[in-house]
This record gives C-alpha cells, structure tokens and sequence, in this order.
C-alpha cells in the first residue's frame, strides 16, 4: 500500500503569494552560510535541512492509496490535477482500476474532478463511491449549464456511482472499505481502507470539537490498528472558537480521542487556507507538547500533512 498526499489545504486553494516567496527566499538568504553555497552539493545539502525551502501546499484535499492494479483516490480537491498527470505518465490512468472515495461534495473537495485525465477516455471505467445515494448528481452539476464546457453526458468515459452501507465492510477489488458518519454541514464520511494487513482512515470534514466526550470511542474503535490516520485539524484550540458549527476542528481532540490507541501515525490535515507554513508548523509543535503531557505513552508519531508525502506499507499478511 503506498499513501501519497496531493492537496491537504482546506475550503479553498491557497497558492504561495509574491510576499510569501520573498520572506522565503529572504530567510534562506540570511540564514546561509559561505559554505552553504560552495558547491551544487552544498546548496542542495543545505536546502534539504533548512525549514524555509518547501510548503505544506495549497491544493485542496486529495489522497491517492495505490495498491496492485487498484488506485484509490478519497477526494477529488485542486490536488487531483497532479495525480491524473502521474497516473496517465506512469499508465495506471489506462489500466488501473480506479475507484474514487468522496467523504462529501463541497466545491473544494469535487473541483478537481473535471480535470481527471481518465474520464476524457473512450469507454474507460471510473468507479465512485460514497456514503450518499446522488453522488452522480452532485458531481455532474458542476459540469452542466454555465459552470464547465465539457458536460457530464457527453464524457467518453463510463462512470459508475454507488452508495457504500454504513456500518459494514464493502470489499472492493482487494481492498475493504469501511465508511464513518462524520460531522460536517450537507453530510461527510470518513473512511477505512485495509489491505494486506496494513489500514488507513481518512477523516476529513468533521466537527468533533463541539462534543468529543459522545464521540471519542466510536473513532478511536474506528482507527483501531490503522498505519495512518489523516484528521481534519484545521484550527488551533483558540481559533476553533471562533468557528463553532463550521463543521472542522483541532488536533487536540483527537490526541485526546486516540491517546490510548494503536495506530502508526496521525497526520494533521485539511490546512486552514489562512495558515502560513510557519502556522502549521506552530500547530504542529504545540500538539506534540500536547501529546507528551497527556499521552506520554502514546508509540504513535504526530505529524502535519504536505504535498508529496508518501507512506510505503508492506503487506504483513
């Protein structure tokens, strides 16, 4: 199973401003040294261990799960434009199977959808799965009337969508699939996916922050053993006040929540488009303060999502 990250921004796309870039490049400037600069190698060596050389990213939400002869995709954000131009490089866009997961159809988490490079092909199969019976509807609307020139009907390629059951294993291929009522306005799902012994759960958009005592043991029972958990923890604890029944919220629920549990890791995702990398990056090392006051003995890690980040499980049975 390998887990790789193309957009982990929330609600709306957020690319690197002028300004931004400039603080940037401001800061490895005046940070280097002579030797940082002596050689190619020199530069390369001291852009991989200085924290001013990346982003976390600004695509919207979406997470490619591949395994032999399948491509998962749990949602189709801004960061699907890059994954459909690798799969049609690498060929899965014409011989995989290709299963899309939507947890719900807010704009930022479907605008990426008519830009998938495998719908504009002749009689391909797409597969679309979510806890909602209108998926079809809810994603050909923003490719009818005013809103895109290419319509739904007219796609080349064969799109079926089907409603998952809540509560029960669905195999798809190899892999099974479990879904999770989340709290989000319109309605979300999160997911399970297990394969070869190795699991990951997908649990963006939820507003768990506004009664996490009701709702502790039903995600911690629901991750139980997974290798990755990717949380929505858009806001930090002050920030969420002031965005009670948008539907998001905060790591430090969820270290409370999983304290207890086996997992691998627990991924901070679905950034606050507001949030400069210098604020993840905050956020992120106040929840591991967190994590080592109230679950010192914890095994799993804590880390924040970015563009890029691939996970390569082995299968264990």
């Amino acid at each position: 199973m390998r887990i790789r990250l193309w957009g982990t921004r929330g609600s709306l796309a957020t690319p690197m401003s002028n300004t931004q870039l400039r603080d940037k490049a401001r800061a490895l400037l005046s940070e280097a040294k002579p030797a940082d600069l002596a050689s190619p190698a020199a530069i390369d060596a001291y852009l991989d261990r200085t924290p001013h050389s990346w982003t976390y990213g600004g695509n919207t939400s979406c997470v490619e799960v591949a395994l032999p002869g399948q491509t998962f995709i749990l949602d189709a954000g801004t960061g699907l434009r890059a994954l459909s131009a690798q799969l049609m490089a690498d060929g899965r866009g014409k011989s995989d199977e290709l299963h899309f997961l939507f947890t719900h159809f807010h704009w930022d988490h479907i605008c990426g959808f008519p830009f998938f490079g495998p719908i504009y092909l002749k009689d391909r199969d797409i597969h679309v799965w979510s806890g909602r019976s209108d998926s079809e509807s809810l994603l050909s609307s923003q490719m009818s009337g005013a809103h895109f020139p290419v319509k739904w009907p007219s796609l080349p390629s064969k799109i079926t969508c089907t409603q998952l059951a809540e509560q029960q294993a669905t195999a798809i291929g190899a892999a099974t699939i479990r879904i999770l009522p989340l709290i989000h306005p319109d309605q979300a799902y999160g997911y399970r996916i297990d394969f070869g012994g190795r699991s990951v759960c997908y649990l963006t958009d939820t507003e768990v922050s506004k009664s996490p005592h009701r709702l502790a043991e039903t995600y911690a029972e629901f991750v139980s053993g997974a290798d990755v958990v990717i949380v929505d923890a858009m806001y930090g604890f002050l920030d969420y006040h002031d965005h009670i029944n948008f539907g998001h919220s905060t790591i430090f629920n969820f270290i409370d929540f999983f304290r207890e549990t086996r997992i691998g890791e627990l991924v901070i995702f679905h950034h606050d488009p507001l949030a400069s990398d210098a604020a993840v990056t905050r956020l992120r090392n106040d929840a591991n303060r967190y994590k080592e006051l109230v679950a010192p003995n914890a095994t799993w890690r804590l880390s924040a999502a970015f563009e890029g980040k691939v996970w390569d499980l082995e299968s264990v049975s």
